[in-house]
């Protein structure tokens, strides 16, 4: 299902007998939706698995030329592209629906500001430390000869 079926899907302006989104009463909000997918994406992109960043460039997705484009986002970045395609083209058709929509859309990106870009974790070598600690939790100063003081002592 591509973004346009998505934002129609949560509008419910599919065709009730054959299901299907592109129709002739959607076909004015089809016109409109790559024009605001290209205006919208960006929003989206940097915090998506898919997105590269290089040294030194902002991180921005390829603008769209066409519906059937790949778009190179992950499946939850999609979902939230979609809320902000919904809210833009409701916007003048039902103005209630359009800001739950835009309200719904500003949440899910505020969300993946906080701490939605993917990390991992991994050990950090403690090279300021004055000691350890060994397996049995006692711990142990890291002493050492220092030519200017003789009670000196470094990692």
């Amino acid at each position: 299902m591509d973004i346009f079926e998505r934002a129609m899907h949560l509008s419910d302006n599919g065709d009730e007998s054959t299901g299907k989104f592109d129709t002739i009463d959607n076909r004015e909000y089809k016109y409109r939706t790559l024009a605001i997918i290209n205006t919208i994406i960006n929003e989206v992109y940097p915090y998506s698995d898919t997105c590269v960043i290089e040294p030194g460039k902002r991180p921005v997705h390829e603008f769209l030329t066409s519906m059937d484009e790949e778009i190179n986002l992950d499946n939850y970045c999609i979902e939230v592209l979609a809320l902000g395609l919904a809210a833009k083209l409701f916007t003048d058709e039902n103005g209630t629906i359009a800001n739950y929509y835009q309200q719904e859309y500003e949440r899910r990106l505020a969300e993946l500001k906080r701490g939605g870009i993917p990390s991992g974790a991994e050990a950090i070598e403690d090279v300021y430390s004055g000691g350890y600690y060994d397996e049995d939790g006692v711990y142990h100063y890291n002493t050492g000869y220092y030519p200017h003081s003789e009670f000196a002592w470094w990692a």
